[in-house]
């Protein structure tokens, strides 16, 4: 199931970050840089990453157990800058 999301912070040196769901404060989800789709225009150079404020949608993946990242983003697409 796809969900909005705005992205809250976003380590481009590390790779990962976190958006906050349906842009609510306490709804965190942990997001990789490997999770964020190609775009040939915003990645011109394959290096995918995330920019505070975006507005993204993807999908809302459940891992329960796993502390800090319990919810993670897949198929990470940016829907405005």
């Amino acid at each position: 199931m796809q969900r909005e999301g705005i992205v809250e912070w976003f380590k481009e040196d590390e790779g990962y970050g976190r958006l906050l769901l349906d842009g609510e404060d306490g709804n965190p989800v942990f997001v990789h840089f490997s999770s964020i789709l190609p775009d040939k225009i915003r990645f011109p150079n394959g290096y995918r990453y995330l920019k505070k404020g975006q507005k993204v949608l993807f999908d809302l993946v459940e891992n329960p157990g796993l502390g800090d990242q319990e919810r993670v983003a897949q198929n990470v697409y940016i829907t405005s800058d």
